[in-house]
């Protein structure tokens, strides 16, 4: 049988201690009282009893749109990559805890001494959907499409080291990729599987193809999707469910809850919060995550008032951090202090931030900008996101400062201006570091939402990626993080634990660290009765 094989992040390092324990994130509810929940990688049994196989998974999640996607490279909505984490699988991915890099179709992925030439060797016995063997051109073909300059795909940024055109397949099992400069951090760079899952030579992503659980039977985009059982899945044993049916089309917590309860869906994803303690005395569990999602408020540095590090440093003063967290999360989620990539051994715990209106009113008047009005562009974008907005407004007066909250379909959102917002909200699962930079804060990164132009910064990056001295890379990584502290573009008020609500019968889930819940889980996932 495959085996998961952990690559500790940071290997050699002491790795940082959780944020938070058991009282916060990795517990199961029932309507029993409170259970713990595994957090090592699955076996199935423990999470339910002993496994059974057949039966079919109905599971409702919130922010569905017409521009959702199946394609293996493209998925931006929290729906995206649960379904595209059900049909394809990385090379690596990470731990449930988020703490360790994961074999998944590698079997071993081994550097030179200077990181310009990386050797990938594949798991034996893989096979595509359609039944074709998963050979080193396959993985060949998955990184020259993603990394194609005239179609970047959202690994693109990760790759740019890449020497594309000169990839070779040694025999069917093992791939040389060497870099045209030095990347040391490779391995935490293709961590997300929904942005870097293997595809077969030729893939067609309108009937796509992958090596995951399960297999593309339907899409409707903003309705649902419909998946079968990958019988030849290379994991032995695993998926014991039948089909996968995610359903997208819900537009209020209330209606997706009450389907809940009605049994017209076995799993409500990503729940409102809110629902926590009452969903077990309905005969309901709840599966309370590590926090692993991060909704930041995001301040375009080209765009006034935010071109004014002044202002910028004066909206995160503005934030009453526990307050918001209750307020708006009902408690569930822990302080974050304007940082990315809690879980990485390089995060600096030893940076906070405490509100201070009277700096913050100070600082605006220094950039002369007093009574400032802005526009907050948001929407159902993630569950809390409108609560946070709403309790962001209200803490701005204290500061002088009119925050209107524009709220817009998750459609329009992230339709033609996504990306264009000078004042904005969104939403983030868990990337170890370097990644989270690659994608989300280099000038080709597919997610540069606050469009961050730092040459200090992007000189840091790129001498981080060429070494392979620990001690250096992890200097570095603490001069970025000072950088994201002082001047940032990013307000980051907290971690968020997710919620998962699911009828009884549902077993196989596991608290994550990832900020994608269910999707970790979905071979271990199984019905009873």
């Amino acid at each position: 049988m495959n085996q998961l094989t952990p690559i500790p992040i940071g290997a050699g390092l002491t790795r940082r201690n959780f944020l938070v324990g058991a009282a916060i994130g990795g517990a199961l509810l029932t309507s029993g009282g409170l259970l713990s929940a595994c957090t090592s990688e699955n076996s199935g049994e423990g999470a339910g009893g002993t496994p059974q196989r057949g039966g079919a998974l109905r599971v409702a999640l919130m922010g569905g749109a017409s521009s959702g996607t199946v394609d293996a490279h493209r998925a931006i909505l929290y729906p995206d990559v649960l379904r595209v984490m059900a049909l394809y699988n990385g090379l690596v991915r990470l731990s449930v805890d988020a703490q360790e890099v994961v074999m998944d179709l590698a079997e071993e992925i081994t550097p030179n001494g200077d990181g310009t030439e990386w050797t990938v060797r594949l798991k034996e016995g893989v096979r595509f959907h359609n039944g074709k063997p998963m050979t080193a051109k396959d993985v060949i073909y998955t990184f020259r499409r993603i990394s194609d300059p005239k179609d970047p795909k959202n690994g693109f940024s990760s790759l740019t080291a890449l020497d594309r055109d000169n990839m070779k397949a040694v025999d069917e099992r093992t791939v040389v990729m060497p870099m045209i400069s030095p990347l040391s951090t490779f391995l935490e760079q293709i961590t997300a599987v929904y942005d870097f899952g293997i595809v077969p030579e030729g893939y067609d992503p309108v009937q796509p193809i992958g090596t995951g659980p399960f297999k593309y039977v339907s899409y409707t985009p903003g309705q649902e999707s419909v998946f079968t059982r990958n019988e030849n899945y290379f994991v032995e044993g695993r998926p014991y469910l039948d089909e996968l049916t995610i359903i997208d089309s819900f537009e209020s917590d209330t209606a997706a809850y009450n389907a809940l309860l009605g049994g017209q869906v076995d799993v409500y994803g990503n729940a409102t919060l809110t629902l926590a303690q009452q969903a077990p005395s309905a005969g309901l569990k709840v599966l309370e995550s590590l926090p692993g999602q991060w909704n930041p408020f995001t301040m375009r540095v080209d765009q006034d008032p935010f071109k004014d590090v002044r202002v910028r440093q004066a909206f995160r003063l503005i934030i009453n951090r526990d307050e918001m967290i209750e307020q708006a999360l009902s408690g569930f989620a822990t302080v974050g202090n304007d940082l990315f990539s809690h879980w990485d051994p390089f995060y600096r715990d030893d940076l906070s931030r405490e509100q201070d209106l009277d700096q913050a009113k100070f600082l605006l008047k220094q950039a002369g900008v007093e009574g400032l009005t802005v526009t907050l562009d948001t929407g159902d974008l993630d569950v809390g996101v409108l609560q946070m907005a709403q309790v962001f407004a209200q803490q701005a007066k204290g500061a002088g400062v009119t925050v209107n909250v524009n709220k817009m379909p998750v459609g329009t959102f992230y339709g033609p201006n996504y990306l264009q917002w000078t004042f904005a909200q969104d939403f983030w699962g868990y990337s170890p570091f370097f990644n989270q930079i690659a994608r989300g804060m280099l000038p080709d990164s597919p997610y540069n939402e606050t469009h961050w132009n730092d040459e200090e910064y992007f000189n840091l990056y790129e001498q981080a990626n060429a070494t392979t001295d620990r001690q250096l890379q992890e200097e570095l990584a603490y001069d970025l993080q000072q950088i994201d502290f002082d001047r940032g573009s990013l307000i980051i008020p907290n971690y968020k634990t997710q919620i998962d609500l699911m009828q009884q019968k549902v077993n196989g889930f596991t608290a994550t660290g990832t900020g994608q819940t269910l999707s970790h889980d979905w071979a271990e996932a199984w019905v009873s009765g």
